[in-house]
């Protein structure tokens, strides 16, 4: 599979990553075992860099992640973050905080979950407004200082916080959701990292399974499943968003992509030199293979011209939607 650096870094990262929210049990469930296994099918794939974060399922994927890197740590760039904190007292709540003092006691736990004495990319999950950036960035190079962390990362910023959190330390790597249907990135962000060699790490590259092409404009999700509360499938615009992916189907298929739909999209995802990886996510071992299969041809002038063709038809699939971002701390 091929690579590409990350940013000024050492790290050399497959152009596909393993993605691990999944693991955490917010997609409606997930089954340790399978999630491990989709680990090892993604490595024997070729991919050579999994994601995860504290939050995912509160270090519940970062353990799992770790029973891997047990047995195959020289075979794995582990990424991981912080920026979400929880507590369970009286009931569960999440909120981002990017404080030094957070950060510093974060990393310990990042570090005894995953099992193992240094993180290869570290990253902060959210901006915080009101904590700046010279004091979360200065945290992240103490961490790298003191042989914790090897590259620091950032992830959900807009332009602006991109700017000044490389004002204040050395940034490495920009972490964000991009997809077909959701590019708003190219106008800012793309660019400044371009200028500034930071590498992109994009995630949600299949619209979190839209981009599968096996929903319906009548697919729901449970409660316990995130997407049951994301305007991406829960809001006026889902109708459209499907026929979007049925016409891409059918562009897919006539360039002869036997990935479908899935692998288009991942090739319209690193058609941009700005983006490292795409990140998707596994359930199992067999899904871990698909994902694998799916960066192996470059997006063609044709498919390029085919999509925007789509895109422009169905302006209203393509509008800002909201995730269920978690609060600044302060809010």
């Amino acid at each position: 599979m091929e690579r590409r650096r990350l940013g000024g870094t050492d790290l050399e990262l497959s152009v596909i990553g393993l993605g691990t929210w999944v693991f955490g049990g917010r997609w409606g469930g997930a089954d340790d075992a399978d999630s491990v296994a989709a680990c090892h099918a993604a490595l024997d794939a070729g991919v050579n860099w999994i994601d995860t974060a504290d939050i995912y399922g509160q270090h519940r994927a970062e353990r799992i992640v770790g029973r891997v890197l047990k047995e195959r740590r020289d075979e794995v760039i582990v990424a991981t973050k912080c920026g979400v904190a929880w507590t369970t007292e009286p009931t569960f709540r999440i909120w981002r905080e990017a404080s030094a003092d957070y950060i510093r006691a974060a990393v310990d736990r990042n570090l005894q979950a995953l099992g193992i004495d240094e993180i290869d990319l570290y990253q902060v999950h959210w901006p915080v407004k009101s904590v700046p950036a010279e004091e979360t960035m200065g945290a992240m190079l103490e961490l790298k200082q003191a042989g914790k962390i090897r590259a620091i990362g950032v992830s959900n910023y807009d332009a602006d916080d991109l700017a000044a959190a490389a004002a204040a330390g050395p940034l490495d790597s920009f972490q964000v959701g991009y997809h077909l249907m959701r590019h708003d990135i190219e106008a800012a962000e793309l660019p400044w990292c371009a200028a500034n060699g930071v590498g992109v790490l994009a995630y949600g590259p299949l619209a979190h399974g839209l981009l599968t092409g096996k929903m319906t404009a009548q697919t729901t999700f449970p409660p316990t499943d995130w997407r049951h509360d994301s305007e991406l499938f829960a809001d006026d615009a889902f109708a459209e968003r499907v026929a979007v992916v049925d016409e891409l189907a059918r562009v897919a298929d006539g360039a002869g992509r036997p990935g479908g739909v899935s692998e288009l999209a991942v090739a319209w995802v690193l058609r941009r030199p700005e983006v490292v990886s795409a990140i998707i996510g596994a359930r199992d071992a067999a899904q871990a293979r698909a994902n694998a299969k799916l960066a192996g041809r470059p997006l063609s002038d044709d498919e390029s011209a085919a999509i925007a063709d789509v895109l422009a038809r169905h302006p209203a699939a393509s509008r800002h939607y909201g995730h269920g971002e978690p609060p600044d701390r302060d809010e």
